[in-house]
């Protein structure tokens, strides 16, 4: 503790009083909250920046690939029995989504694991698709879907969440003719099948050097339980994101909340593997509104303890 004489308060996230002796000292911020940690030598209290919370944060929920890893073994578990759904179909098992680009968080989905198939005789994508759900549900494992995948929650029923512990598994199910780039894949908003090409969405999130960024946009998706699409959230921060500096986090986030409540309801994301297929075209406008409306009340409030937690 601080020697007596030394009375310290701190009202976060905009006000600092301290005093010494007789002399007195107030500082007011308006747009960089500070956070006390610990002191430093002297007698000082240490600061954290908003671009140190921020990273604090993003780090505290961020799931890093690894083949060590839970996520990484939950999926693995989850092998011998999509061989056995896809028999003589499966082309390949690949870890995908947010996991490969390296923006998962561990508020929403752990892993993601494309299922892809060559094309089978009599079942189109949503057959395909379904007829994977109801595989999964005969195995008591009681999958989920979600846009385009069926997600696993490994900590229900069953021996193989027993064995694989408490994570979420997306499966994508994706057919594609081989020698042929980019898959077809079933959208559940659209009720259709997309043409799109997965392997260029990780390429392009994962060489962006904007997931910190995005992983950040994720947890406030979350925190404010935003119906927000992945890969329509990743387009749009880089877009957001477009004329900005790298290595400043906070002063980011806060541009993409600009762009959210100011230009977002009106634009356009088209898939980077696909301009027929738009992705903003998944949200309602009323789902856009509450997003927009979000972004805008986190920077009228300005607490970054509000905003990301």
């Amino acid at each position: 503790m601080l020697s007596e004489g030394w009375p310290f308060v701190c009202e976060w996230p905009f006000r600092v009083e301290a005093s010494l002796s007789r002399l007195y000292l107030r500082v007011t911020f308006n747009s960089i909250p500070i956070l006390p940690i610990g002191f430093q030598r002297a007698g000082f209290r240490a600061v954290l920046t908003v671009d140190q919370y921020a990273a604090s944060i993003v780090e505290k929920y961020r799931i890093v690939p690894d083949t060590s890893s839970t996520s990484h073994h939950a999926a693995d578990k989850l092998v011998p029995l999509l061989k056995q759904w896809a028999k003589q179909y499966l082309q390949g098992l690949t870890l995908s989504g947010a996991y490969a680009k390296n923006t998962a968080i561990s508020l929403s989905s752990h892993v993601d694991l494309l299922i892809a198939l060559s094309p089978i005789p009599g079942m189109d994508m949503k057959t395909i698709f379904w007829n994977l759900f109801k595989y999964l549900s005969d195995q008591d494992l009681h999958p989920r879907t979600r846009d385009v995948s069926i997600r696993l929650e490994t900590c229900g029923a069953g021996a193989l969440a027993r064995e694989a512990g408490a994570v979420s598994v997306d499966l994508i199910p994706v057919c594609r003719e081989r020698q042929t780039p980019g898959n077809d894949l079933f959208n559940k908003r659209s009720g259709q099948a997309v043409h799109t090409d997965v392997t260029r969405h990780v390429h392009l999130i994962a060489n962006s050097g904007r997931q910190q960024e995005i992983c950040a946009v994720k947890i406030w998706r979350e925190r404010m339980s935003l119906d927000f699409p992945s890969l329509y959230l990743e387009l749009t921060v880089l877009r957001a994101l477009g004329a900005e500096r790298f290595g400043q986090l906070a002063d980011n986030v806060l541009a993409v909340f600009r762009y959210l409540s100011s230009k977002f309801e009106q634009s356009v994301i088209a898939d980077p593997a696909n301009s027929g297929n738009i992705l903003s075209n998944d949200l309602s406008a009323s789902d856009k509104k509450a997003i927009a409306k979000a972004a805008r009340d986190a920077l009228y409030d300005e607490n970054w303890k509000k905003i990301l937690w």
